[in-house]
Order: C-alpha cells, then sequence, then structure tokens
C-alpha cells in the first residue's frame, strides 16, 4: 500500500510538473532589449527610435503568436563599460535579441559581446559604419553601410555639379562612422573622377576650422556629424563669412538641425534613403499613427526604428527568438514604409537614395 500511495504521488508530481514546464514555455515572455543614446546630445536619434519600436509592437498588442513580447529599453550614455554592463545583463536575463545601438561606435562595443553568443541576434537602425560589412556575424541593420553602393549616386551628382575641393569634417565622438562616412565618400568620388580630400578636420575646434578651411579655399565642404553638432559648426562658420557649400551626412537630417541652424540651414544638400513627403500607403499610415501617439512628425531614425520592430515581428511570426537570423536570410526581402528592404547575406541592405537640400526652411528633394 506504501509503494503504490508513492507511486500516485511520482505521478501527480511529474503531471503537474510538466504542465507547470509546459505552461511557463508558453507564458514565459519573450524579452527584447533596446541599447542606445536616451540622453545626451545623441538622444534625438535614440529617443526617436524607441518611439518607432513601441509603435510598432503596440500595433501587436504586445503579443506575438500568444507569446508576450517585453521591450526593455536601456541608455548607453555613450560610454563603453556602461554599454558593456547592459549587454552583459541581457545575456544574463536570456535576452535573445537586442536592438541597438544609435551609433555605430558604441554597436562595435555590443557586437563584440554578442557574436560570441551564436542563438542571438542584433539589429540597428542607424549604425552605418562600413566596417561592420561583408562579415557572417549576429549583426543586422536596416540603414545601408557607408559602401560604394550608398553613395554612387551622390558622388555622380556632386561632380556633375562641379565641386571639385573638398573639406571633410567629422565628429570624432563617433569615429567608427563618420571618419568611415568621410573615407568611403571620397572613394567613391575618387572613382567618379574627383580628386582626395583636402583635409579631414575634427569639429572640436571651430577657430581652427575658420582658419583653416579660409587658408585651403575648398568648394564644398562635407560634415559628418549628429544634428546638434552640425548645426552649431555651421552657424560658427556662417558667422565667421565662410559662405562656402556645405553638404551634410543624414546622421544631421532631422527637423533638430532645421530648428538649430536656422536661416543657415538654407542651401545645405543631404543624401538620403529617406523622404519624409513619400506618399506611399504605408508610409502615410504610419506618419498618421506616429502624429496621434507622439505629437510630432517622424524623423527617419523613427522611421526606421519601426520598420526594424516590424521586421522582428514578422520573423517572430515565423519562428522561435533564436532563430531570427537563419529566418531572416532565408526571406531576405521585407516590405519598408517607403521600400523594399533587401538583406544580403551579411545582413547588410540595398535601399535607394534621394538627394535633398534645405529651401524655405523645408527638406526638399532636388534628385
Amino acid at each position: 500500500m506504501k509503494k503504490l500511495y508513492i507511486l500516485i504521488i511520482l505521478i501527480i508530481s511529474s503531471i503537474v510538473l510538466y504542465y507547470a514546464l509546459f505552461f511557463n514555455k508558453i507564458t514565459k515572455p519573450i524579452k527584447i532589449g533596446f541599447v542606445g543614446a536616451l540622453t545626451a546630445k545623441y538622444s534625438v536619434l535614440g529617443n526617436a527610435m524607441m518611439n518607432g519600436i513601441i509603435l510598432a509592437f503596440e500595433e501587436e498588442d504586445y503579443k506575438i503568436n500568444d507569446k508576450k513580447i517585453e521591450l526593455i529599453f536601456k541608455d548607453d550614455k555613450k560610454d563603453i563599460e556602461v554599454n558593456k554592463k547592459i549587454v552583459n545583463n541581457f545575456i544574463d536575463q536570456g535576452i535573445k535579441i537586442v536592438i541597438g545601438n544609435v551609433t555605430s561606435t558604441m554597436s562595435k562595443v555590443s557586437m563584440e559581446i554578442i557574436n560570441k553568443h551564436p542563438d542571438m541576434f542584433m539589429i540597428s537602425a542607424a549604425s552605418a559604419s562600413n566596417e561592420f560589412s561583408g562579415i557572417d556575424d549576429q549583426f543586422f541593420r536596416v540603414h545601408v553601410a557607408n559602401n560604394a553602393q550608398r553613395f554612387s549616386t551622390f558622388t555622380s551628382y556632386i561632380k556633375e555639379s562641379g565641386y571639385s575641393k573638398i573639406y571633410g569634417i567629422y565628429d570624432e565622438g563617433n569615429i567608427t562612422y563618420t571618419k568611415d562616412y568621410l573615407e568611403n565618400f571620397e572613394k567613391s568620388f575618387i572613382n567618379k573622377g574627383g580628386e582626395k580630400f583636402l583635409s579631414y578636420s575634427k569639429i572640436d575646434d571651430l577657430d581652427f576650422l575658420v582658419k583653416d578651411i579660409k587658408e585651403k579655399n575648398p568648394d564644398l565642404l562635407l560634415i559628418c556629424a549628429n544634428s546638434v553638432d552640425a548645426a552649431r559648426v555651421i552657424q560658427y562658420l556662417r558667422l565667421n563669412n565662410i559662405n562656402t557649400q556645405i553638404t551634410s551626412s543624414e546622421w544631421a537630417m532631422t527637423h533638430t538641425f532645421l530648428e538649430n541652424t536656422g536661416k543657415y540651414s538654407e542651401g545645405i544638400i543631404f543624401n538620403i534613403d529617406y523622404d519624409e513627403d513619400s506618399q506611399n500607403e504605408k508610409f502615410l499610415e504610419f506618419v498618421k499613427n506616429y502624429e496621434d501617439k507622439y505629437k510630432l512628425f517622424p524623423s527617419m531614425y523613427a522611421s526606421k526604428g519601426y520598420e526594424l520592430a516590424k521586421i522582428i515581428i514578422e520573423l517572430l511570426k515565423t519562428g522561435n527568438e533564436t532563430e531570427l537570423k537563419k529566418n531572416l536570410l532565408i526571406k531576405k526581402e521585407f516590405q519598408g514604409l517607403q521600400d523594399i528592404i533587401i538583406f544580403d547575406e551579411f545582413g547588410d541592405v540595398i535601399r535607394n537614395f534621394n538627394t535633398f537640400t534645405v529651401k524655405n526652411g523645408k527638406f526638399r528633394k532636388i534628385q
């Protein structure tokens, strides 16, 4: 009788354990980590991305295939050690999907950790350094790398517009992206028959910039910096009677740039894989929903944060959280808000670019 009692207890315990494990497997939420700049000067990008991501998951009611989605947002504070601690904490929590970072320099820090875990998946809405291209790793992005395809039409436009003497200016705080941007632009420009840059200068010393630009007398200034710093540099140059034509990287192409630069934004040239005047139905619906929720017009980074989140959602609907890389490389093509997003075998994307200028305080397409 005693043996029968023990057997019954074991059977009941096994059944309870099985259903507990099964129930936990079904109800355990999928955690998705975000690491990026949510404070300080790069926060205009990080917060826009966060808004786009939240909107995408709200549309799914934070649930995919009956599994709850939990988003965890962390501020890297543009600090390497803080960033490492956040990513390692994600790993300790069993998080397999990481969105980040805002800058290529900080993405590099995250990647060095995440690439040691083949069951993880990292995707960025902004990191564009060509240093990450052509590598079979855990890193993907919806932003085009600073490669030949990305600059081809832009450098053709610059060359055909008669510019030959280019002076490069970059933000050393995100050097993995900014110096890379100038170098690959220069390579493309030379391939189009253009000349080497007159100089590569940092944004730190504005008085030096004024003096050096006046001495070298370029016919085009190429600035690669965030919207706040690009505005600060442009204002200072204009106030010091430097009226040279200026072009800037897409990093600065935000409404914050227009607000901070004021009248000196007129005529600045940008080249970008985003068009805020797009009439694509998906984009128009996104803009309406974004404005209804945030009372703001979405920037490129909000748009790409949304696109990135939609890709994650689609992949989670077809497989579990450790299979995102495999399933993305099988599908390769995803519907973006303005165009088709095509991934290659290394997680880099091909997208269409347009050239804009600022006219009457607004971004206007010129090509």
